[in-house]
């Protein structure tokens, strides 16, 4: 009896022995990707990848991909290992913009694979793909038209007002990381504008928005593995489906849509916000598209019909994608313009009599009067280009695709554009970590400067973030000044980003000083 129980034992240990085996061969052969195709590469190390400090969190991942780019310095792409997974960086302005814009066709998608019934506030425009992406987009580009965006304005400006008000709690000269306040400040724009609730996290710290935006980007371990398989190994969610939000946050987005929906239709109250236009643009309802209408070059005749309900869920999944992403994205650049400006005095100055002149030549800061505020929209740009808040673009090849110069790309893989890595090359931004708004008045080459994308995936809310962020700005400036706190010690050295973030988080604070204007002189 003992005998055979051993014998099931050992039985057990080679099966594991020679699975692990065969695992491991498995991996040693992705890790041959690109030899085998002759394109250069930085070698991996095993389960780590080509750069394992950023997988392992001692870097942010931007910094560990730069550190690939350097490596692969007068090549125009060169492949890498992110963990166990091939990616291909493409260095070379010329090859983004032609990827990113003109052979689009080809990388239409991220890399990002949704499970609508497991989770379906995945189902946004960020994520999805193929023609569910064709339709919703072109049928929520034009809500985010100038004219939209000057119709919502009114939001945005009440929220900034509120803003500037709460500035005078900490105008006092005491050292401050403006951090929570500013995103406080975007969460009730977000909020206002994507839901069409009452501006509540700037007088309230503790008011649900707020909390949820917190939780979500919470980097614990749960969100920081998520985080991983969906660029290493984005089928596993759909194998297990797995959550990919607390189901706190799931009920809170869907409720809370759920609610508002019906109480405009009940009500036919009018609102100047997204959740109107979403209204209005669900009374279409369920659209059939068909495949041979959204996708060039297509020669089989099989049936492509697809039908796109626009169901409440989905118009929930919008309005997620558009808080999640506003909100943080767009508090993060200000905090780190704000920083800027109190590092460098002259430019804050000249950044304040530009908002002044116009604000007097105007009566008051209006939608209209954003565009004359040039110098301003230089210092947010040359603050994205240092600090963009998403530091890469990933795309997906679709449809076997051939490089500029004969290289062949096949169906499946994965391209990398190290937008922090670019945006920092001095080849195409002379003396990078300067900080220079000037630079700014000339356009920048194609493929350069992406801090929103480009081409057709270009991000939504490019117009509608430019406008909160200027119209915060301008507000700020016109009632207070900025100034560096002595407890900041960087100098020249470079802001060091927190590595368990995605986006570009400063890993210590940025602490200000702020004093408010006396206009009576």
């Amino acid at each position: 009896m003992g005998l055979v129980t051993n014998d099931w034992k050992i039985d057990i240990l080679i099966a594991i022995s020679t699975l692990c085996l065969l695992l491991y061969y498995k991996i040693k052969s992705i890790y041959t990707y690109f030899e085998k195709r002759n394109i250069k590469y930085v070698k991996p190390k095993f389960l780590l990848g080509s750069e394992p400090d950023g997988p392992l969190m001692k870097i942010h991942i931007a910094e560990s991909w730069d550190r690939v780019y350097k490596k692969l310095e007068n090549e125009k792409y060169g492949g890498f290992y992110h963990s166990i997974l091939p990616m291909l960086m493409i260095r070379d302005p010329e090859y983004i913009n032609d990827i990113l814009k003109t052979s689009f066709e080809h990388f239409p998608d991220r890399i990002f694979h949704v499970d609508g019934k497991t989770n379906p506030l995945d189902q946004h425009l960020f994520f999805i793909r193929g023609n569910k992406w064709r339709y919703l987009r072109s049928k929520l580009s034009p809500l985010f038209s100038q004219v939209k965006l000057k119709w919502m304005y009114e939001e945005i400006e009440n929220c900034a007002n509120i803003f500037v008000e709460c500035m005078k709690e900490i105008a006092d000269g005491k050292d401050v990381d403006m951090k929570e306040l500013l995103a406080r400040c975007t969460t009730d724009v977000i909020s206002s504008c994507a839901f069409g609730v009452e501006p509540q996290s700037l007088k309230d710290p503790n008011s649900e928005f707020r909390q949820i935006g917190k939780d979500f980007f919470d980097p614990n371990k749960i969100n920081m593995l998520l985080t991983f398989f969906r660029i290493v190994i984005p089928r596993i969610l759909l194998w297990f489906k797995i959550k990919t939000v607390t189901t706190r946050i799931r009920k809170f987005f869907l409720t809370t849509t759920e609610n508002i929906l019906h109480q405009r239709r009940s009500t036919g109250l009018v609102r100047k916000d997204f959740v109107h236009l979403l209204l209005e643009l669900k009374e279409k309802g369920s659209v059939q598209i068909d495949t041979k209408e959204t996708e060039k070059n297509k020669t089989h005749d099989e049936s492509t019909k697809e039908n796109i309900e626009l169901t409440d869920t989905l118009l929930a999944a919008q309005s997620f994608v558009f808080f999640i992403a506003g909100f943080e994205t767009t508090s993060t650049t200000l905090h780190y313009t704000l920083y800027m400006l109190a590092k460098h005095k002259d430019i804050q100055d000249k950044a304040r009599k530009e908002v002044q002149e116009v604000k007097a030549k105007y009566g008051q800061f209006t939608f209209d009067s954003l565009k004359e505020l040039k110098f301003l929209n230089n210092v947010i740009s040359e603050t994205l280009r240092l600090h963009p808040p998403v530091t890469m673009l990933i795309r997906e090849c679709t449809k076997d695709y051939t490089l500029p110069d004969g290289t062949f790309i096949e169906k499946g893989l994965n391209i990398l554009i190290p937008t922090y890595s670019i945006q920092r090359d001095p080849k195409y931004f002379p003396e990078p970590l300067k900080f220079k708004p000037d630079r700014f008045e000339n356009p920048p080459a194609n493929g350069t400067y992406l801090p929103f994308g480009d081409g057709p995936r270009i991000c939504i809310g490019k117009r509608f973030a430019e406008a909160v962020v200027t119209t915060i700005l301008a507000r700020s400036l016109d009632k207070y000044e900025f100034d560096l706190s002595p407890m900041d010690k960087r100098g020249d050295e470079d802001i060091k980003l927190n590595p368990r973030v995605p986006t570009s988080t400063p890993l210590h604070g940025l602490f200000l000083r702020v004093h408010k204007i006396d206009h009576s002189n």
